[in-house]
Formats: C-alpha cells, structure tokens, sequence
C-alpha cells in the first residue's frame, strides 16, 4: 500500500500538481486504519527527496513545510538529515 502512496505522489510531483498533491497528502494523514500503521517516515523521505531530484522547489518547500506537523520531535530528529541532501539535489546543476 505505501508503495502505491509513494508512486501517486511521484506522479502528482511529476506533472507539478501542488495542489492535488496536497489535497491527496491531507487524505492520507487524516485516514485511519486500525489494523495497520502507514510507515510515514518511510513515504515522506521518498517524496521530499523525488520532489528534489526533479528540481521542483515549490513542491519541495511546502513538503517541507509540513515536517513539524506530521512527525513527533523523536522523528523530527531521525529524519531532518535528509534536508541537507535534498538542498544539495535542488542547488546541483
């Protein structure tokens, strides 16, 4: 399932659809499921860091933008390594 929210993803940054990506990233955060937890660490690094090999700052910065309110400070801190190497793919000629 995490795949297939990873390759939706891709493709909205693809085609540079902020807002659709948007409204699809506030559906996947608002959705319960009991049975089974959504490894969001895993699914944000691999949409933050697609959105800078594509050179899409926009999309970049407001994925960005949304860390502190997805992730505990215990997340925060494993994951914000990856923001140095996403600056370093957007400057990158």
């Amino acid at each position: 399932m995490d795949h297939l929210i990873i390759d939706t993803c891709k493709d909205y940054i693809n085609a540079d659809q902020l807002e659709e990506l948007q409204r699809y990233v506030a559906y996947i955060i608002t959705k319960e499921t009991p049975d089974y937890r959504l490894p969001m660490e895993y699914i944000y690094q691999q949409v933050y860091l697609h959105a800078c090999l594509r050179k899409n700052e926009p999309i970049a910065v407001w994925i960005k933008s949304i860390f502190p309110t997805i992730f505990n400070d215990v997340q925060q801190i494993a994951l914000r390594q990856m923001f140095a190497y996403g600056n370093y793919l957007l400057c990158k000629k």
